[in-house]
């Protein structure tokens, strides 16, 4: 086997490890997702929401537009907010993700809200989400159900809108 060859298969292992948890989810995508998930069903409940960075490797910003799937009826973009000392949260039409930047999908900040789930997710199941994006391909992700007890407390980080 040649030494270029070799290299680009290396390159391709390293490039693209899932399990590090972060996503390229495209080979030629600027566009990164990294440590996603969705919270596991609590009982008696048909309503569930996801988390995730979105990283925007592009010269230009992007637009998520929306986000399907098929274990849930419908999607919406939320973001809470503080407003006279009151936490408050409102669904947004779209969320930009400015060139060479990131923003973070996170408890109390952006995330998404999931209506009407149709069966109980559970703990280390998948599902399947695709986002919608002004003037880009949809994206299909595979992102696991975490239940809240394994969420990792977010990190401090600076994004911007």
């Amino acid at each position: 086997m040649n030494k270029i060859c070799l290299i680009a298969i290396v390159l391709s292992f390293t490039l693209f490890d899932i399990s590090s948890n972060a996503l390229a989810v495209e080979r030629n995508s600027n566009i990164i997702i990294e440590a996603p998930y969705v919270r596991a069903s609590i009982p008696g409940t048909d309503i569930t929401s996801a988390y995730m960075s979105i990283e925007n490797k592009n010269n230009e910003a992007i637009i998520l537009t929306g986000v399907s799937g098929l274990f849930a009826d419908r999607i919406e973009i939320h973001q809470h907010t503080m407003s006279n000392g009151m936490m408050k949260m409102r669904q947004v039409e779209q969320l930009v993700v400015n060139e060479q930047s990131k923003v973070i999908l996170q408890p109390m900040g952006y995330h998404l809200m999931i209506f009407n789930v149709k069966k109980a997710l559970l703990p280390e199941e998948e599902v399947s989400l695709t986002l919608h994006f002004k003037q880009q391909k949809d994206l299909v992700i595979t992102i696991p159900v975490q239940s809240i007890k394994q969420e990792k407390p977010a990190k401090k980080q600076h994004h911007h809108h």
